[in-house]
């Protein structure tokens, strides 16, 4: 009798742990919902945590490039982690080169290059780059005069 209750608590303790262990990621939607709430409550930690499981559960979904950009600028503005931010934006310009927030991720980019990370001569390339995608970009006057100033800061140092 003794053996037959360890026995059936054994199984019991085994089908509940098959059972919770199963449970479903949550949805794209969900985990998006989840980050921006943390990120407007300025729970940083918690927000790249769930923007980084949607781009990792759901790599395809058309989220992917809202919850990059998300992250880019929580490493920019935030935590000042430049290279993780220019990281970030990178990829989205390249892999979404025509969702909405690429045009910013590129310009975002060129800025970091050129004054966080110190590296001017991927910040000129950046800055093309950004003007020949995007000419018409609100922020394309803006880019044109900070290349132009680049320029003149690397011809003097020469």
């Amino acid at each position: 009798m003794r053996y037959q209750n360890a026995l059936a608590l054994l199984l019991l303790g085994l089908f509940s742990g098959l059972v919770g262990g199963c449970s479903k990621p949550p949805t794209e939607e969900e985990l998006l919902k989840s980050a921006t709430a943390h990120h407007a409550a300025d729970e940083f930690d918690a927000a790249l945590s769930d923007f980084s499981k949607l781009t990792q559960l759901y790599p395809k979904s058309d989220k992917v490039p809202e919850a990059l950009y998300a992250m880019g600028v929580i490493y920019q503005d935030t935590k000042k982690e430049y290279r993780a931010a220019e990281s970030l934006y990178t990829k989205l310009v390249l892999n979404f080169p025509v969702d909405p927030t690429a045009m910013s991720a590129a310009y975002q980019r060129a800025r970091i290059l050129a004054w966080n990370i110190h590296r001017p001569d991927s910040a000129v390339a950046a800055y093309e780059f950004f003007l020949q995608r995007y000419p018409h970009a609100m922020t394309a006057s803006s880019a044109r005069e900070e290349l132009d100033s680049l320029r003149k800061t690397i011809a003097q140092a020469k």
